[in-house]
């Protein structure tokens, strides 16, 4: 009986302990002083999840690195090669708010003519010439009418390579220096260059009135290349007056049209700035300036006379500097091909030269005619260089002589300075003794000449 009893009592103490463990794990409180036993089972293999991580599905994209440091300066980034094509962004006319070209990636502006309207292709064609902002214009390789008078500015660059400029109006030119048509007043212009184009006005060969296809009034630094540039016989195909630092390379300048046999007007006019040359300019503005630093190379230029750098009674001790001719083909149909007054410092090399005119009993015949009219120092320090030529004449093939004025024919006793005549093929109308005429020179050097009668 007593071990009944005790039993009762072990079993009723052992229900009461486990009800006391799950009642106080059912509270949340942790009772370190009771371990259960642990039964070994099978076990499955599961991925444990750290605290950090989420239990969400994988991302769909791969995760991003972290950004690095660069190791290029600022801005390098602006210089590396796009994959995405150029967006050409338009240019507007501001007066007329229409379209007038497309900027290009490399800066330049894609000109686009108005079809069907010259006054409005003119006008646009203005407004990017305009100013004195840094600039570079492409015409299309097609013909342009134009309606206008083109007035660059300064430091632009006019690329018409493969394009026909056409001006519609008879009675106007192509492209002048800037005056203001009120109070007459020049601008020069600067640092301009056009490349290419052929450059024609209506009606130019028949044309009664004489003009000049492209004129510079002051200006400096203009470079024409590859130019095709046509005038009549009345006018200039291009005219510097009082211009510094100019180069005319690789043109062709050509006068079109019927021609007289007394006909004087060259193709190329190297001008002194008077009222006697120059039209349409206020005389405060005209005082006598004249050319340096000319170089024309590698063209080809027919007109009355060639080239002619000129000279007036009025301004004779002025006098023109250093002008180059160097590789041309120039011909003088009734007058000389090269006539250069008053010029202090001059070169004639491996050209062709010819003379055309038939009045072979004067001057205006002879092939490169260098003279200087009036007294004055300027000449006597600079040289004359005339070598590796061909050239042609009536009278002679080349003159270099000095006169006392311009009407009187009499030699002046003023001289050039340093004078070489060397290695020319020279023809002469009037009998190969007669193709060199020198006088009143400092020194005068001729070698390896040929002499022929033409």
């Amino acid at each position: 009986m007593k071990k009944l009893i005790l039993f009762t009592i072990a079993a009723i103490m052992a229900m009461s302990c486990f009800t006391a463990v799950y009642a106080s794990t059912d509270d949340g409180a942790e009772d370190t002083a009771f371990e259960p036993t642990v039964f070994e089972v099978p076990t499955v293999p599961v991925t444990i999840l750290k605290p950090t991580e989420a239990a969400t599905e994988p991302a769909t994209e791969p995760a991003t690195e972290a950004p690095t440091e660069s190791a290029t300066e600022p801005g390098d980034e602006l210089s590396a090669p796009s994959s995405e094509p150029y967006k050409e962004e338009p240019v507007y006319n501001e007066h007329h708010n229409r379209i007038c070209g497309k900027k290009q990636k490399d800066g330049s502006i894609k000109f686009i003519p108005t079809k069907g309207n010259a006054f409005a292709t003119g006008n646009d064609l203005c407004f990017l010439l305009s100013g004195n902002k840094k600039r570079t214009i492409v015409l299309p390789k097609k013909k342009i009418s134009i309606q206008r008078v083109l007035m660059p500015g300064n430091n632009k660059t006019l690329i018409a390579t493969g394009a026909t400029i056409y001006q519609t109006d008879k009675n106007k030119t192509l492209v002048v220096s800037p005056v203001d048509p009120k109070t007459k007043k020049q601008t020069p212009v600067k640092n301009l260059k056009i490349i290419g184009g052929k450059w024609r006005i209506k009606g130019y060969a028949t044309r009664k009135t004489a003009t000049s296809t492209f004129r510079f009034l002051h200006s400096s630094n203009i470079t024409l290349k590859k130019c095709d540039i046509q005038t009549n016989y009345k006018s200039h195909a291009v005219e510097l007056i009082a211009c510094k630092k100019v180069t005319v390379d690789g043109c062709k300048l050509i006068a079109v049209g019927k021609t007289k046999s007394d006909s004087l007007e060259e193709a190329l006019q190297i001008d002194i700035a008077t009222t006697d040359t120059t039209d349409n300019i206020l005389a405060k503005y005209l005082k006598g300036q004249t050319c340096g630093n000319i170089t024309v190379k590698n063209c080809v230029i027919k007109g009355s006379r060639g080239v002619c750098a000129n000279r007036t009674d009025k301004w004779l001790k002025k006098h023109h500097k250093n002008i180059k001719l160097i590789g041309n083909t120039i011909t003088g149909v009734t007058s000389e091909a090269v006539a250069l007054h008053n010029t202090a410092g001059i070169t004639v090399k491996n050209n062709k030269i010819y003379s055309k005119g038939s009045r072979i009993n004067t001057t205006y015949s002879i092939g490169v005619n260098i003279a200087s009219f009036g007294k004055t120092s300027a000449i006597s320090k600079k040289s004359v260089t005339v070598t590796g030529n061909t050239i042609k004449g009536g009278r002679q093939a080349i003159q270099v002589v000095t006169y006392k004025n311009t009407t009187s024919g009499v030699y002046g006793s003023h001289k050039f300075g340093k004078v070489t005549i060397k290695n020319n093929k020279l023809y002469c109308k009037k009998g190969k003794g007669n193709c060199i005429l020198t006088k009143n020179c400092k020194s005068v050097k001729k070698s390896g000449n040929k002499l022929y009668k033409w």
